[in-house]
């Protein structure tokens, strides 16, 4: 037998909560050791142990941004990245870039990327970065430009 709507107590809906205030973003401490990375001395990560190095001054590599497609070559043994064309050999068209941002840099073996005290940071695959080695396919962002490492192998 159904209960009569009568018996039933009554539900008051309770004043709506005020607002919750959101915490501020906050960055990560990731440790910028990538397992993947660790080889041996021997043989470097990503080359056959029988393949020549190319040398510091015949290194290049490709630097693609992400939104428009354009290409950006740099060449060994190093290369500034920043908006200012007297301070840097890769120039990228973004306010939040510093005129001297980053630098690439081969050191016989791999090429590397490091932060010049820039205002907004280098991140490597969404790692805030002050140094670090990079590999074919990082994602490297100044500012707001995301540039993908593609390594020239000869």
């Amino acid at each position: 037998m159904p209960v009569p709507l009568a018996d039933a107590p009554v539900v008051v809906p309770a004043a709506s909560p005020a607002a919750v205030p959101v915490p501020q973003t906050q960055r990560r401490n990731v440790p910028l050791v990538d397992m993947r990375r660790v080889t041996s001395a021997a043989e470097p990560a990503g080359r056959p142990a029988h393949a020549a190095a190319p040398s510091h001054d015949s290194a290049s590599c490709l630097l693609i941004d992400r939104q428009t497609g354009r290409t950006f070559t740099a060449q060994g043994p190093s290369a500034v990245i920043g908006r200012e064309r007297s301070q840097a050999s890769i120039v990228l068209r973004d306010p939040n870039v510093s005129r001297r941002h980053a630098e690439l840099s081969f050191d016989g073996t791999g090429w590397r990327i490091t932060d010049l005290n820039s205002t907004n940071g280098t991140l490597v695959n969404d790692v805030d970065v002050t140094s670090c080695p990079l590999q074919d396919g990082d994602l490297i962002t100044l500012g707001l430009v995301n540039l993908e490492f593609r390594e020239n192998r000869r």
